[in-house]
């Protein structure tokens, strides 16, 4: 299974571009990854190169929104969301994904959402709301906050969502602090945390990679 195994998420998705990356010949767990502002379907390839994953494939889709203030790159939301109907436009997006994978596959690939920032924090939201479509979340350097939860009506899981939270001590763009808090919130919900600091800043270390593959292979 690779890119061409995916026409119906060009057809689907027409204003939505895609990179992709393949790992193996078959493929057991299809990630999708989700960039920061700013960023582009191109930021997380390097992730999905470190971590490696055999039998992988990683889908990598741009936001749809230019990033304002900054003449580059990309947001998943325009500015700051001003309803809950703005936010579910752009996890709707994500659903789209998701239902596509899982109506070709069936349950026979696992499905992890990982995000970074930005991606971080709507790849967890969208994760809490599709809870029984998906495997997993990585969360490198994002948050949620007990207002999102209220916003978005996340009501608590009745079974063990493994998520991952990565989070730079260092980081001064979203502070660890809201980490600990997006940690402790998802426990709370039910989900299966298991929290992860490194000595960094807002980035992604290289020695998140082995994290990143082990919580995958479990």
């Amino acid at each position: 299974m690779s890119e061409k195994d995916y026409p119906d998420l060009r057809s689907e998705l027409p204003d939505t571009e895609f990179q992709f990356k393949q790992f193996g010949k078959k493929c057991e767990t299809i990630v999708i990854g989700l960039h920061g502002w700013t960023g582009d379907e191109h930021s997380l390839i390097p992730i999905s190169i470190g971590v490696r994953l055999p039998n992988s494939l990683w889908i990598f889709p741009r936001a749809p929104f230019k990033a304002r203030q900054i003449p580059k790159g990309y947001s998943w939301f325009d500015n700051k969301p001003k309803s809950v109907d703005e936010v579910l436009d752009t996890i709707s997006l994500l659903e789209t994904i998701v239902d596509l994978i899982r109506r070709k596959e069936k349950d026979d690939v696992r499905i992890f959402l990982l995000g970074f920032s930005q991606g971080a924090t709507l790849s967890v939201g969208a994760g809490l709301l599709m809870r029984h479509k998906i495997n997993g979340i990585v969360s490198i350097a994002g948050f949620l906050s007990r207002k999102n939860v209220q916003m978005l009506n996340i009501e608590p899981i009745k079974f063990n969502l493994p998520m991952l939270i990565l989070h730079g001590t260092k980081d001064e763009i979203v502070p660890v602090e809201r980490g600990i808090e997006s940690m402790k919130i998802c426990k709370e919900l039910g989900c299966k945390v298991v929290m992860k600091t490194y000595d960094e800043k807002h980035k992604i270390p290289v020695t998140a990679m082995k994290i990143i593959k082990e919580f995958m292979v479990k």
